[in-house]
């Protein structure tokens, strides 16, 4: 059955007690991590991890899939030098600990910074990316974590898997159970996409998805199509997370949390509604 989290982008981290009991009060099933959101990654202890798995246990929820995975981490990157590809290597190490600890299967790529092809060719960008996330993909299997490949938009600064059928390509080309597609309706439709065809043409390989907004705005107004989006999630059977995404609203964010959670029933989760 499909599933309804939330990132925990959405609200204060000093609301983080609040939060989590809105979500069970509105019958949301899980919480989609930024690691950073909840201490820095240097201080991402076992017993920090442990408490946060708590808290959202206590309320009724687990940890749908992490986010923002290479916060903080420039020195990681997909396609510069060996040295940043080590860097890469040994963050995903940190994560898939990450993963472990808080029982997290899915995490979402999209860092455009940490992906750029710079003066590369997209061929080669593409050859050299899809060996690289043979082992990445390697790393996160040891933690139980996929990576969900996301189509990022120029608009965001990327140059690199910026259309969902660069994000079909690359799974393709890099042929890894643990390296898979994960879709956002923003960001498919500011790559200039429908989502429902996105969604479509993912079957196969969907992972994970998100109901955003451009800039990770809020729901009170939505500018894109999410109805056409929940219905192709319908037509493909998806029976996995669908995870509000957008910023912390005004004060500590819950208001915008409780009225995107509206908004994803009536149109993501009538399934599980």
């Amino acid at each position: 059955m499909r599933r309804l989290g939330v990132s925990n982008l959405a609200w204060s981290p000093d609301a983080e007690t609040a939060a989590l009991a809105l979500l069970a009060e509105h019958g949301v099933s899980g919480v989609e991590v930024a690691p950073t959101r909840i201490a820095p990654w240097e201080e991402l202890t076992p017993a920090r991890l442990a408490a946060f798995c708590d808290g959202c246990r206590e309320a009724g929820l687990s940890v749908s899939s992490l986010q923002a995975v290479f916060f903080g981490r420039p020195e990681a990157t997909l396609l510069a030098d060996a040295a940043g590809f080590d860097a890469m290597c040994a963050h995903m190490r940190v994560l898939a600990g990450v993963a472990e600890a808080l029982g997290a299967g899915v995490a979402v790529f999209g860092a455009p910074k940490s992906r750029l092809r710079g003066d590369l060719s997209n061929q080669v960008a593409m050859a050299l990316a899809a060996e690289r996330l043979r082992v990445l993909g390697d790393i996160a299997a040891t933690g139980g974590l996929t990576l969900g490949m996301e189509p990022v938009p120029p608009v965001y600064g990327a140059d690199f898997l910026n259309r969902y059928r660069d994000i079909l390509d690359i799974v393709a080309l890099t042929d890894h159970p643990n390296v898979r597609a994960h879709l956002d309706t923003g960001c498919v439709t500011l790559g200039g996409d429908l989502p429902g065809d996105a969604i479509r043409a993912a079957a196969p390989v969907l992972a994970h998805y998100h109901m955003a907004e451009a800039q990770l705005g809020p729901f009170d107004a939505p500018a894109f199509d999410h109805e056409a989006a929940g219905k192709a999630l319908d037509e493909i059977g998806y029976d996995r997370w669908v995870v509000i995404e957008m910023k912390q609203g005004e004060g500590d964010g819950l208001a915008a949390v409780a009225t995107a959670i509206g908004y994803a029933k009536r149109h993501y989760v009538r399934t599980a509604a």
